[in-house]
């Protein structure tokens, strides 16, 4: 109970981000990949695909991670998987060998997770 005899609302968090913030910019970036995505500063439509399925298995609607494929291990996962699952897409990234479309899926999954993990405060 709040010192005004109100209860207070549990908020559920995704890394460092409040779930219902997660689920506004999954939504807009859903919303924008089904009316074609399209982007006029260079970004692909790889990179926002990786950046919604990040969003999607961070908000526990995918079973496992977009790049290595982690199971959460709560209703949502934890700081710690969501930083590792970030860790393997900054691996592809740096990777040379790595094609341009399978790079950008990687930079969108990174991006999006750097965000959810407060490593930055640019979502992507």
């Amino acid at each position: 109970m709040s010192p005004r005899g109100q209860t207070q609302t549990e908020v559920t968090w995704i890394g460092v981000r409040p779930a219902a913030e997660v689920e506004v910019v999954y939504q807009a970036l859903d919303q924008a990949l089904a009316d074609g995505f399209s982007a006029g500063d260079g970004r692909t439509a790889a990179l926002a695909e990786g950046a919604a399925d990040a969003y999607r298995w961070a908000l526990a609607r995918d079973a496992r991670g977009p790049i290595t494929g982690a199971r959460g291990n709560r209703p949502v996962p934890t700081l710690w998987t969501l930083t590792a699952e970030a860790d393997a897409a900054a691996v592809l990234i740096d990777d040379p060998a790595c094609p341009a479309d399978a790079r950008d899926y990687a930079l969108g999954v990174h991006d999006a997770l750097a965000w959810l993990c407060g490593h930055s405060d640019q979502q992507p």
